[in-house]
């Protein structure tokens, strides 16, 4: 099984540990999709990147439903601060939005509503029917017979006139109205009071958001947590009859008695300076306060205390978000993906120096990064080695997937070009190129079979994964010739 969304996903676990003590375990996901902000009556090329957070945090005393006499709860989770924020490392980001996040403040809640119905109902209905008919019919009839008796005639001879007339004519008339209203009424209201409460803040600067959780009862830790005289804290009457009545001493809420497991999720619309999309990389910097609580009876007196650990801050790598953004190629049926190296489609265009380039496809399934073009696209080997990395991700395990290049030598020295699949070194492909620009005839187009499964094919293999494949493809001159050129002009996986 293949889960779409793991195609754009960054994923990571680690420990939260505070002052050499393991206080529980974070889950992080990035997700990052490819954003075409045409708003404004323009484009841009943005990235829409959503964080979501899972905090496990466990009572580090173990739940015991054995009965007993009690006279204090230890060290139990009573309030957590956590922050994300996004930086930009190069200076390579041209906006930053954050566009939502949740869970939004959530405390005690109260919910009032109010409808009205009515309803009336009118009908009248007019019928009448007026008419008349006459009916004429006209006939004539007529018969004889003859015949002899001896030498004497017989016969008989007789008519018959009949008369008819028929005349309709008929009228009809129908009038109808319907009157029809409706309302309706109810009244209900509802309070609920949780307890634990989660309250949200935005850092507008930074586009940061902020969370703090905390017990609300039956000890509200957020609000009560100033100390007296002898660093105790110092709680209201209210409070402290919730949690010992004199010869009970009550637990905390269940959260707080099993533990935690809360989850924040963030989203930001980040924007890349112009021309500097291949090398964007954000990062995020996520920062947890955790605090545990006790309260417990010494000498039939009540003491409570709250211990805050040294905050517990994770840093993500830079983000690759165009790579992480590259959508699959579609799978048996559709066409392959097609990536034409013309000007504007660059994201960051070669240059005479032969530096790094980055361009994608229009359909945002190819990305090819690379080095050594001195030109758009075509070199003379002046630069250094030419080297492109193909990118581009796979879901279908059965479909036949070939890479197609369409290019030439610019001078009668041949070129060699050897592709490493997915890393795999020791298996490198080879293809050269001899044949000079011929329009689009079949001599400047190569095609190399990445995954063929017709066991009755000479071309049969499967270099390919689930997921992300990489094809790195370096051109050299045959023989190490200095004089030699070569040019590429379209790709096409698929």
């Amino acid at each position: 099984m293949l889960i779409a969304r793991d195609l754009y996903t960054h994923f990571v676990t680690s420990p939260i540990v505070s002052s050499e003590t393991v206080l529980g375990e974070t889950i992080i996901q990035y997700e990052v999709r490819a954003y075409n902000d045409v708003r404004n009556l323009g484009t841009a090329k943005s990235y829409l990147i959503t964080c979501t957070q899972r905090l496990v945090l466990p009572n580090p005393t173990a739940y015991s439903p054995a009965a007993g006499a009690r006279t204090s709860y230890l060290n139990y989770p009573a309030i957590l601060q956590n922050s994300i924020s996004i930086s930009d490392p190069k200076n390579l980001i041209s906006t930053v939005d954050l566009i939502d996040y949740a869970p939004r403040t959530l405390n005690t809640a109260v919910s009032t509503s109010q409808n009205t119905s009515q309803s009336a109902n009118s009908s009248v209905t007019h019928q009448s029917t007026t008419g008349s008919s006459t009916a004429q019919t006209n006939s004539y009839g007529y018969s004889a017979s003859i015949g002899f008796f001896g030498d004497a005639l017989t016969g008989d001879v007789s008519s018959n006139v009949q008369f008819s007339t028929t005349n309709e004519r008929s009228r009809s008339r129908s009038t109808g109205t319907a009157v029809d209203r409706g309302s309706q009424l109810s009244n209900s209201s509802a309070m609920t009071i949780k307890d634990w409460g989660s309250y949200a803040s935005i850092d507008t600067t930074t586009q940061s958001p902020t969370w703090v959780w905390g017990q609300e009862y039956p000890w509200n830790v957020i609000q009560f947590k100033g100390t007296d005289a002898n660093a105790n804290i110092a709680l209201p009457a209210f409070v402290a009859s919730r949690l010992y009545d004199g010869s009970i001493v009550y637990p905390p809420s269940e959260l707080s008695i099993f533990g935690l497991d809360f989850v924040a999720h963030a989203s930001w619309l980040v924007t890349p300076v112009k021309g500097q999309a291949d090398d964007v990389g954000p990062v995020f910097t996520h920062v947890l306060v955790y605090g545990a609580a006790s309260h417990k009876v010494v000498d039939g007196h009540l003491t409570a205390d709250l211990s805050t650990y040294l905050p517990v801050t994770y840093t993500s790598d830079p983000l690759d978000l165009p790579l992480l953004a590259l959508d699959p190629i579609q799978s048996s049926g559709s066409g392959p993906a097609v990536l034409g190296f013309i000007a504007p489609q660059f994201d960051v265009a070669p240059t005479s120096t032969g530096s790094a380039f980055s361009i994608t496809a229009d359909s945002n399934d190819l990305l090819v990064r690379g080095q050594g073009f001195n030109g758009v696209m075509s070199t003379d080997f002046s630069a250094g080695t030419v080297e492109m990395t193909v990118s581009f991700k796979v879901v279908d395990p059965s479909r036949t997937v070939t890479l197609s290049l369409r290019h030439w030598i610019t001078t009668g020295t041949p070129v060699q070009l050897s592709l490493v699949v997915n890393g795999d070194t020791a298996m490198p492909l080879t293809r050269f190129v001899d044949a000079q620009e011929m329009g689009s005839g079949g001599d400047n187009v190569s095609t190399i079979t990445l995954r063929n499964k017709d066991f009755s094919s000479n071309d049969y293999c499967d270099y390919l994964q689930m997921g992300l494949n990489t094809v790195v493809i370096t051109a050299t001159p045959v023989g190490g010739q200095a004089k030699a050129g070569y040019q590429i002009m379209a790709m096409a996986v698929g």
